[in-house]
């Protein structure tokens, strides 16, 4: 097998090399460097390429900005073809010798074909009607379950997520952990398994939207009133209570993965677990394509250094950003590069929410947002309980409860 790594974005734009079975290939704007890049946002010695037994792995070297594929912060992952590879201010893709279509995977299990062409067919008892999202780690299908005669939402997973026994194995078992598991504020789990090459999870339907359509009007139709966002951190501060009763980190409350039901207008986290289930060599972050920059925003500080420690505390920084947000407009952290952003979401505190819609509640901005959004762990809420008990104090005053 033949590939090209071409870069399609940043200084160095249509350069490009040769990787063929067997190679190995490192990435960087040092000396050391095979495939040398003259993007100063990237480290000397980024990452590593690896091609064998027909697919790609990608190894990050310890870099300073860090490296994603589709959007998804990635130590070491595999490299689907038309993938984008994101370092600094540069993206790159691999492409396959006389193949210029970009939705094929390398090593795919499942042939040539995309998941979108799953719609129509069958995964154990589930018909999948219509793809309605899509992201870096799967699929995600409006699904009829046949034999419990209701509607799901089924993610499917991309192949790279399941070529590897122990990473399907602990996949399925990670899921399956969730299926006990009750909150009003937790998008349910129905199943999970593996069936044939393909590794999924059914969970429940939610009518709606997610917050990041939200805040997308919101940049239209003006900011949402903060007595709305109260609710939201109520929902979701309600959720990581309860993921934190079972030590679960969701590890990437970001806009895209709360949902909000249309016919109640209650929150619901999704995707509990999910990044749990893929930890390991093929561990990913989830996002949606073409969001890398949206989701980055809304990671908390630790999340973008090597040592960083994650707990329940970075769930409660996503929690504010997307807070701040939905009274701003706009995340606390935007930037015009990945550089900036990563400096951003580092060093610098936020204009407060008030100084972008002054009927904004100075105790919820000062005693909820602001804090959820400090640099340093220790000056955030601890616990999910702490931040649902001052929420209650707060929403007592103001006769929201």
């Amino acid at each position: 097998m033949l590939l090209t790594l071409k870069v399609l974005q940043g200084p160095d734009k249509n350069k490009e090399c040769q990787i063929k079975e067997g190679d190995c290939l490192i990435v960087g704007r040092g000396e050391k460097s095979d495939f040398r890049l003259s993007d100063p946002a990237t480290s000397r010695v980024h990452f590593e390429l690896s091609c064998q037994d027909a697919a790609v792995t990608l190894r990050d070297l310890g870099s300073s900005s860090g490296t994603q594929i589709d959007g998804a912060p990635v130590h070491v992952a595999q490299v689907p073809i038309g993938g984008k590879i994101q370092v600094g201010d540069t993206i790159l893709t691999l492409v396959a010798q006389g193949d210029s279509e970009s939705t094929k995977f390398v090593g795919s299990m499942a042939g040539e074909k995309t998941l979108d062409d799953l719609v129509g067919s069958r995964i154990a008892h589930y018909r999948l009607d219509e793809v309605i999202g899509r992201g870096a780690s799967g699929v995600v299908f409006r699904a009829f379950d046949e034999e419990k005669q209701r509607v799901a939402a089924m993610k499917v997973l991309t192949p790279q997520h399941s070529r590897l026994p122990q990473q399907r194995e602990r996949f399925v078992r990670a899921m399956k952990t969730m299926i006990p598991i009750r909150c009003e504020n937790i998008v349910r789990i129905f199943n999970a398994g593996i069936t044939g090459p393909y590794l999924w999870t059914a969970m429940e339907y939610i009518e709606g939207e997610n917050l990041a359509q939200l805040i997308q009007r919101i940049g239209i139709e003006g900011m949402l009133d903060w007595r709305k966002v109260w609710k939201v951190a109520k929902d979701i501060g309600n959720a990581l209570h309860t993921a934190h009763q079972h030590n679960i980190v969701h590890r990437n409350v970001t806009p895209t993965n709360i949902l909000r039901r249309s016919a109640d207008q209650k929150c619901l986290l999704g995707d509990l677990m999910l990044a749990k289930a893929l930890e390991g060599e093929l561990a990913v972050q989830i996002t949606q394509p073409g969001q890398l920059i949206g989701e980055i925003e809304y990671l908390a500080p630790e999340r973008t250094m090597a040592e960083g420690v994650i707990d329940i505390r970075s769930d409660l920084y996503g929690l504010g950003a997307t807070c701040y947000a939905l009274l701003t407009g706009h995340s606390p952290a935007e930037g015009k590069n990945l550089t900036e952003i990563l400096q951003r979401i580092r060093r610098d505190i936020p204009r407060p929410p008030r100084e972008f819609q002054l009927a904004v509640n100075e105790w919820f901005q000062d005693l909820i947002v602001m804090r959820l959004l400090a640099k340093n762990p220790a000056e955030r809420f601890q616990t999910p309980e702490a931040l649902l008990e001052e929420l209650d104090r707060i929403g007592r005053y103001n006769s929201l409860v």
